[in-house]
């Protein structure tokens, strides 16, 4: 029987015991926690207990109240296996180009599980938006990190906060400025009509999530290598 890699669930549970021990290490009570983060006692306590799933938002302001970065949140997460880890190997495709991945995704297990699926590329640099607004921000303005490069690939969530994706999938090839990015929807919904739907809009691709973590790897790394090293983009082809 193949092994799965952990459910959002355990990464839910990892999550609220690394928020449960920065606070006990910043000597702070349950209470002063959520009087700075302005929830009540109880759910700051459900974010521990892992009862209720963290908002990336929410996440993110306690990396500011405990001074760390929120990368610390997930480590020493165990995705795969040693066993699992052997019959994975390590990508031996290095880039000698960075490649620059913009992703959507509000939910931080999934972003984690995204990150360490690509985790194989030198060369890949990826930054991740929490919501439809910013990530038309990010793109047209350069807000929120001015120093990110021009994205090579756009993975797009569908079910995002103020705006959904298909909705920012329309603006994204409305505008003639950055129409021509590929824009790759990664969601759990596997819906016939959602499909036909994103594709209509302008979809380079549509990848399901997948509880098997191999299987989600390779489907991330193919992508990726299609639209950056098979297909020649105008982008690129400008450089």
């Amino acid at each position: 029987m193949r092994e799965r890699f952990l459910s959002v669930s355990m990464i839910d549970k990892f999550i609220g015991k690394q928020i449960r021990e920065k606070r006990r290490k910043r000597g702070m009570t349950l209470s002063e926690v959520a009087s700075k983060l302005g929830l009540s006692y109880q759910q700051v306590q459900k974010y521990e207990q892992a009862t209720t799933k963290v908002p990336v938002t929410t996440l993110y302001k306690l990396s500011v109240l405990y001074g760390v970065n929120i990368s610390q949140f997930f480590d020493g997460i165990d995705l795969l296996s040693s066993k699992y880890n052997e019959q994975a190997g390590a990508s031996d495709d290095g880039k000698d180009k960075a490649v620059n991945v913009l992703m959507i995704e509000d939910n931080p297990g999934d972003e984690v599980i995204t990150r360490r699926a690509l985790n194989d590329f030198e060369n890949l640099n990826i930054l991740c938006v929490h919501d439809g607004v910013q990530i038309l921000e990010v793109l047209r303005y350069k807000t929120l990190c001015a120093d990110f490069p021009r994205p090579d690939l756009i993975f797009l969530d569908i079910y995002i906060p103020k705006r959904d994706g298909i909705s920012v999938l329309k603006e994204i090839k409305r505008d003639e400025e950055i129409q021509d990015i590929p824009v790759v929807v990664i969601t759990n919904n596997i819906s016939h009509d959602l499909m036909i739907k994103a594709y209509k809009n302008g979809a380079s691709g549509y990848i399901c999530k997948s509880f098997d973590f191999l299987h989600f790897k390779n489907s991330l790394v193919d992508c990726v290598k299609y639209w950056t090293e098979v297909v020649v983009l105008p982008s690129s082809a400008a450089r």
